[in-house]
């Protein structure tokens, strides 16, 4: 019995195989389910007889209507059931009737059924099941050497290419019409089974397979399709095959069950199985009837109880030590596809180490300190409630004039926070003292992934990891720029398999978003690069999934700067405003983002030496290297294009001031410019070792020592002027901070008289401003009228005229503090003050002067619905890109294309 639909490629070697058998089957019925290629026409060349099926027909309903189409049934006739796919042995019929003649009491015998492409490897030979149900081969994939030859019995065997007993087939029921495809030979195994028959192996016949069952009438299945088909298939057999009472728990156990195989299919990376997952549940929920007519067959026939296929079903144990072999073979592969050093052997353990020493001496004074100040830092809220409250839509500034989205960044420091309730601070200066070495893994990651070098990887954890861009940020406490400098090399690796991998997908996702969060400057440059990745890979859709949870960060900030018209804001540095003086674009290329070359001026006055020569010996190696490349191999244009992205974003980052530190206009800070303007010299560094190979021992070695002796400036910087020191256990006078403890809504006036003869003022909230507090819509807004009439205010105060009290119980302001500041000023100050009718004096503190006044302290305002929604978007989104990032256990041979692919993309 030959089934056939459109199978003219395979079909007349099929037809010459079944001719040359050495035992000729007494009759050929070849059932064509209208097939529209040449099908028909080989049929008819070789004097078959043609059966129609409908043109719908599965590979059971084609062997079904065949059957049907047969002569009276004679006594001992065998039916022998092939698709247009199947080209047996010469031997395989003869060899299975000689297993049905010397084992009466078998009604089904199997084959050997190897792949088409590889005759020696088993596509299936033999099928069993777990205790839960589920199909399993016993033998697939493996190469044949005869290892299995000993194995006789089985619960069921293929279903093209098996020969059965034509009586039982018949009153059987042959195939059940719900498993047309996958499981219909299982299927008629078990039931044989229970009907008294056994089901055999025979070792002898081979039959070879272009396809699976459920190809017969499916030319291309993809893996969604198939989840649907085998799922479809396991439900049917676990409602048929179940307990009569159990049948209506399963049942009502569909589409639960179907819900927790989703969260399953999400964490191995398979979202496109989902529909198909929810359409087997619900295909197998409303045709209950073929469940009644299935297990109408099967008590029609059974003479045997289930407890008898015991034996048969592969244990939990058998099925665990399978798996055992299986991931043990993936793993060998995975190895042989990665023969490179691994990162202790490499000696990146010991520049993870050294990475570790230097971020200590950087911060060196500060070691101890429970939270840190000055720069660009500011201590953290002390309790994770008020980071998640700063990380909602709300007022921004003390005096309402900003009413706005949360930085992306606030988002991230809450997050981090969160990992020490206790302590939040203590989570920044983990995070600052570890910068370093993260960076150095981060990097030998990166460089690793796009080259076989043996040593390359550790010199890029040596650049990066030593980088002046960073250990300055560390130095500043530029918090965001740290982070930035991190996720580099992760988003860049990522994004580059985004278009192969769901892990890569979310691994760039979410580090493309911690970039733009914590460097919104950056954020032109990753549309850029995201674009040229987009173009490049086209046909898949992963890659614009990878930048969703970063618009959802920084999204709302743009759309806020740009209805406020200044669009240009939204690239504004997180954190506290910190001016520095703007690197020239000769200093940028040399790694240096700011005019003083970042401590080496002082290692130079000390030697006597020029500053300049000084930092562009250190970075000529890296530069000589990348430059080469291009004229190796002209796809290393490719890193060489991002370093010029990179060049030209820190370039632009001097020209752009956009925010405010008081009087004092704040340019961006060009060090993430700089960063990935490093990451693209680094690349093209990687592809020049990789096409020198060994004779890159010395320039590489120059390289390494010159990262290495790069960090020493700012080391030098960081032990002799600190630019961080230790938070004061309070940002307010302890009577404040006590009161914001009942009412954290209380307010303080700040004043501080400059040597100008100008005074700072602004209104703090609670126990002190924070590091979520520091607003770019606050420092980067324009004077609005709230900020006016607190500047009127201020000058009242301090010159002792105007009325200023309704001002201030507008704003709840409970206590005024003249802070320490120009003496001269201070005191003319400090008398108006004390003058003034309705102020309480409570005397000097740490902080400066400080009075009271009776007023009630502000109500927080409760959070709009629509800001607990961006909220919530923003969280799932950074979740689903958690769980696509998280590794999954399909790996293997796959490594090597991959890696190559990803080496290949950067030249």
């Amino acid at each position: 019995m030959l089934a056939v639909r459109n199978g003219a490629d395979y079909l007349p070697r099929t037809l010459e195989a079944i001719a040359a058998q050495s035992v000729t089957p007494e009759r050929v019925v070849a059932v064509d389910a209208r097939s529209t290629d040449a099908s028909r026409a080989h049929v008819a060349t070789a004097g078959v007889r043609l059966v129609d099926a409908p043109p719908t027909a599965a590979y059971g309903d084609a062997i079904r209507v065949g059957v049907d189409a047969l002569p009276a049934r004679e006594e001992d006739e065998w039916l022998w059931l092939l698709a247009h796919d199947a080209l047996p042995h010469p031997g395989a019929l003869e060899a299975m009737l000689g297993t049905a003649e010397t084992s009466p009491s078998v009604a089904v015998v199997g084959p050997k059924v190897m792949r088409a492409a590889e005759p020696d490897t088993f596509a299936e030979y033999g099928e069993t099941l777990t205790p839960f149900g589920r199909s399993v081969r016993l033998h697939d994939g493996e190469l044949d050497q005869g290892q299995h030859d000993g194995d006789s019995d089985a619960l069921g065997v293929a279903e093209s290419g098996v020969l059965v007993r034509r009586d039982v087939f018949e009153a059987l029921g042959g195939f059940d019409p719900a498993l047309p495809s996958v499981d219909a030979g299982l299927d008629l195994g078990v039931r044989a089974r229970l009907a008294g028959h056994r089901v055999a192996l025979q070792p002898a016949a081979r039959v070879r397979r272009a396809g699976g069952p459920e190809h017969f009438r499916l030319r291309r299945v993809s893996d969604a399709r198939r989840t649907r088909i085998v799922r479809a298939a396991q439900l049917h057999r676990r409602l048929a095959y179940a307990p009569v009472l159990a049948v209506p728990f399963h049942w009502l156990a569909l589409l639960p069950l179907a819900l927790v195989r989703s969260v399953a299919h999400v964490l191995a990376k398979r979202p496109g199985s989902i529909p198909a997952e929810w359409a087997a549940a619900a295909a197998a929920a409303v045709r209950i009837g073929r469940v009644v007519r299935a297990r109408s067959r099967i008590r029609r026939t059974r003479v045997a109880a289930w407890r008898d296929l015991r034996g048969l079903r592969v244990t939990w144990r058998a099925l665990r030590e399978h798996r055992q072999r299986v991931g043990d073979d993936v793993d060998q592969n995975a190895r042989v596809a990665d023969e490179r050093v691994g990162f202790v052997e490499g000696a990146a353990l010991w520049v993870a180490a050294l990475a570790v020493v230097v971020g200590v001496l950087v911060l060196a004074p500060l070691v101890g300190a429970g939270a840190l100040t000055g720069g660009a830092l500011l201590p953290l809220d002390g309790s994770v409630a008020g980071l998640w409250a700063d990380a909602t839509w709300g007022v921004r500034d003390g005096v309402g004039d900003v009413v706005g989205p949360a930085d992306g960044f606030a988002l991230l420091v809450a997050a981090l926070g969160s990992i020490v309730p206790w302590a939040p601070s203590a989570a920044v200066i983990v995070l600052l003292l570890a910068s370093a070495p993260l960076s150095a893994v981060t990097a030998w990651a990166f460089v690793r992934s796009i080259t076989t070098s043996r040593w390359m990887p550790t010199v890029g954890a040596a650049v990066w990891a030593f980088a002046p861009t960073l250990l300055l940020s560390v130095h500043e406490g530029r918090l965001g720029a740290i982070v930035a400098h991190v996720l580099l090399p992760v988003a860049a690796g990522c994004a580059l398999g985004a278009a192969r991998s769901w892990r890569a997908t979310g691994g760039a996702a979410l580090a493309i978003a911690g970039i733009v969060a914590c460097a919104p400057s950056l954020l032109p440059a990753v549309l850029v690069c995201w674009l040229a990745v987009a173009a490049r890979d086209w046909r898949s859709p992963r890659v614009l999934l990878a930048v969703v949870p970063a618009l959802l960060l920084v999204g709302p900030t743009v759309a806020w700067q740009w209805i406020a018209g200044s669009p240009l804001a939204a690239l504004a540095d997180p954190g506290a405003a910190l001016a520095s003086e703007p690197a020239t674009p000769l200093q940028l290329l040399l790694g240096m983002p700011e005019a003083d070359l970042g401590g080496v001026g002082l290692v130079a006055g000390a030697l006597a030496l020029d500053a300049r020569w000084i930092a562009a010996v250190l970075a000529a190696p890296l530069l000589a290297m990348a430059v080469a490349a291009p004229f190796l191999r002209l796809r290393a244009l490719v890193p060489i294009g991002v370093a010029v992205l990179g060049l030209a974003t820190a370039v632009a980052q001097t020209h752009v001031a956009v925010a405010a530190d008081g009087t004092e206009t704040v340019t961006l800070w060009a060090g993430s410019g700089v960063s990935l303007l490093l990451l693209g010299l680094l690349a093209a560094a990687t592809r020049t070792a990789s096409v020198l190979d060994l004779r890159s021992g010395v320039p590489v070695s120059l390289v390494a020592l010159a990262a290495a002796l790069g960090a020493a400036p700012v080391v030098v910087l960081g032990v002799l002027t600190p630019a961080l020191e230790p938070a004061p256990e309070r940002a307010l006078p302890a009577f404040v901070v006590a009161d914001a403890a009942s009412e954290p809504g209380v307010g303080t006036l700040v004043v501080t008289p400059l040597d100008d003869g100008a005074i700072a003022v602004r209104i703090e909230r609670g126990a002190g401003g924070t590091l979520t507090d520091a607003s770019t819509l606050v420092s980067t807004s324009a004077v609005g009228p709230g900020a006016a009439e607190l500047a009127t205010v201020a000058g009242d105060l301090v010159a002792g005229g105007g009325d200023v009290e309704a001002a201030l119980d507008g704003w709840s302001v409970r206590y005024v503090l003249l802070a320490d500041g120009d003496a001269t000023l201070g005191d003319v100050a400090e008398a108006s003050l004390a003058e003034r009718a309705g102020l309480d004096e409570i005397g000097d503190t740490a902080f400066g002067m400080l009075w009271q006044r009776d007023v009630a302290a502000a109500q927080p305002e409760p959070v709009a619905p629509t800001a607990w929604v961006l909220l919530a978007a923003q969280l799932l989104a950074v979740a689903v890109a958690i769980v696509l990032a998280l590794p999954s256990a399909r790996r293997g041979a796959r490594t090597r294309s991959r890696r190559a692919k990803t080496m290949k993309d950067w030249g």
